[in-house]
């Protein structure tokens, strides 16, 4: 990235790698005293700059219907599309963590909605899901599938659709509880081995989230009704709220997602511009 100098990194490293800003996290057949000991041999050295270390004013704002993008990437020579739903969402700390995990479970995995809706009904994809990703400050929601050209629209489409349904439909018990399984399983996989401990301590302490969530992790998860998912789903990751783009040969798809959207950008991949805002490139003026 040409844009991008040594002095930048440099400048990044000594602005934010600094003691005040790290958490050491350690794990295993280690005393604590022997454990403390070992961070003040390697890195008692490790001295705070004279500088402040920086505040940083990172805000979230709530998605809303007119701040929605259709955005189309054009790849003339694409052989397949790739479709993706994304709107900013809660950071960890958020008291709907709990909500928002299990919210995400029924539309992700093998036999969460999105794959059974776009893969398993419909042959339109390899695989449909949805993560979402929160942080100390942030948060995102992202649900993608890949297809073939000239179903785009569709996949999209039905992506939307199982994301609103999530707010607005029916959800029994029967199907809730073996997507918050598919949750517990995984939580306890993750802790079956030191490295799992270890990471699993660090991301809380990271995020700024109390220690003993992992003790609370499995009632908490539990704990979750359908109700509280269908809220969760309303006003966290609202489908009308809720971006889409897609990347792939637009003349394949183009005119149907035009039938669905009335304000559909497309850029071509030759114009675009990951460091811009508006991803694309600005035109000079001679």
């Amino acid at each position: 990235m040409p844009r991008i100098k040594r002095d930048d990194i440099v400048k990044i490293h000594s602005t934010y790698y600094r003691p005040d800003n790290a958490i050491l996290v350690i794990g295993g057949d280690i005393t604590a005293a022997n454990g403390f000991a070992l961070a003040q041999k390697f890195f008692g050295d490790w001295q705070n700059p004279a500088t402040p270390l920086p505040r940083l004013q990172i805000t979230t704002p709530e998605s809303t219907a007119t701040g929605r993008r259709i955005l189309v990437i054009d790849q003339p020579a694409a052989g397949q599309t790739a479709v993706l739903a994304v709107r900013s969402a809660i950071n960890r700390d958020n008291p709907d963590y709990f909500r928002g995990i299990v919210a995400n479970a029924v539309l992700n995995g093998y036999s969460g909605r999105l794959n059974w809706e776009i893969r398993v009904k419909r042959g339109l994809s390899y695989g449909a899901g949805s993560f979402l990703d929160m942080r100390r400050s942030a948060g995102s929601f992202m649900a993608s599938a890949q297809t073939k050209n000239p179903s785009g629209a569709e996949v999209a489409a039905l992506t939307l659709a199982e994301i609103s349904k999530l707010a607005t439909g029916e959800l029994l018990d029967s199907e809730l509880t073996p997507r918050k399984a598919s949750l517990l399983g995984g939580f306890a996989r993750s802790m079956e081995t030191t490295g799992g401990l270890v990471n699993q301590f660090a991301s809380l302490a990271l995020y700024g989230v109390p220690l003993d969530e992992a003790n609370r992790y499995v009632a908490s998860v539990q704990a979750i009704k359908p109700a509280d998912v269908k809220s969760f789903a309303a006003s966290r990751i609202n489908a009308e709220s809720t971006s889409v783009v897609i990347v792939g040969k637009a003349s394949e798809f183009l005119p149907d997602l035009q039938k669905q959207f009335p304000n559909v950008e497309v850029i071509a991949a030759s114009d675009l511009d990951l460091n811009s805002a508006a991803l694309k490139k600005t035109v000079s003026k001679n």
